[in-house]
């Protein structure tokens, strides 16, 4: 079984995007004027395959922005409560097979710009393959 990464993404986008209530966005365009959004910033993985001397584990860290306009952090914490519904939600892959999706840390804060505020949550996903 080849490795689950593009198919672990196409199906993440798409849980996110059912989940969420505003656009998400694998980059952003450079011409999005339209707030919230929420982002995959980047991802990174651990190989775990110690574990098994048959299968593949990894353990895989990824980031998500979410984007507001509106005044004060409530739709930010909105928007990430939405997110939290894919907290140990099954994602059926394409290759490899997607063990667990965890919701590991959330924050918000304000951007320097004083108008923007900002979301991050951070999904630790256990996937294996063959």
């Amino acid at each position: 079984m080849a490795d689950p990464t593009v198919a672990l993404h196409k199906a993440l986008l798409a849980s996110l995007k059912s989940a969420c209530s505003c656009d998400v966005w694998d980059g952003v365009p450079q011409d999005i004027n339209s707030y919230p959004y929420v982002v995959i910033d980047y991802m990174y993985s651990d190989n775990m395959d110690f574990l098994s001397t048959s299968e593949r584990m990894d353990e895989r860290y990824v980031y998500l922005s979410i984007w507001s306009r509106t005044h004060g952090q409530a739709q930010v914490m909105s928007i990430i409560s939405e997110i939290e519904a894919i907290n140990e939600q099954p994602l059926t892959l394409e290759t490899g097979s997607c063990v667990s999706v965890r919701v590991d840390r959330k924050r918000t804060y304000r951007e320097p710009d004083a108008l923007t505020f900002r979301g991050q949550v951070v999904l630790r996903i256990f996937t294996t393959h063959f």
